[in-house]
């Protein structure tokens, strides 16, 4: 945030039903539950842990919490996925067309993000990725 005025972490988000990437999900194999908490010690085996959505998606919404809550810098926004909705700091007053969000992929919805910056009044807008899937929706 030294360089810039606004920061979006974006994650993806594992809908329980009605979703079109489950299957692919499934087909990646069974892994072994955690649950993620600040005291909790994760497992080293990262493979098996990142194949249960339930432990990818309570490890999302914790960073999200815990960076919304130990970072406050002024004249710096931080607005950061958590499952269907968003948190921001300072608080946004619209985020109506980031959340409810019902896009699984972060790679789309980070497209929602940069809009959302856009209109309010960011001219410049980096996105940090390693997928090239993102790279082709941004341009």
């Amino acid at each position: 945030l030294q360089h810039r005025s606004r920061l979006d972490l974006v994650w993806d988000h594992y809908a329980k039903s009605g979703s079109l990437k489950a299957t692919a999900r499934a087909n990646r194999g069974k892994g072994i539950r955690r649950r993620v908490t600040a005291a909790a010690t994760l497992s080293g085996n990262w493979h098996d842990f990142l194949r249960v959505d339930d432990n990818k998606e309570e490890l999302f919404s914790f960073l999200s919490r815990q960076i919304t809550e130990s970072i406050n810098i002024p004249d710096k926004q931080l607005v950061a996925t958590d499952g269907q909705q968003v948190i921001s700091v300072p608080l946004c007053e619209d985020t109506t067309s980031l959340a409810p969000c019902n896009h699984e992929e972060a790679d789309t919805r980070m497209m929602l993000h940069a809009a959302a910056a856009m209109k309010c009044g960011h001219r410049k807008i980096i996105i940090r990725t390693v997928d090239t899937d993102v790279v082709v929706l941004a341009v």
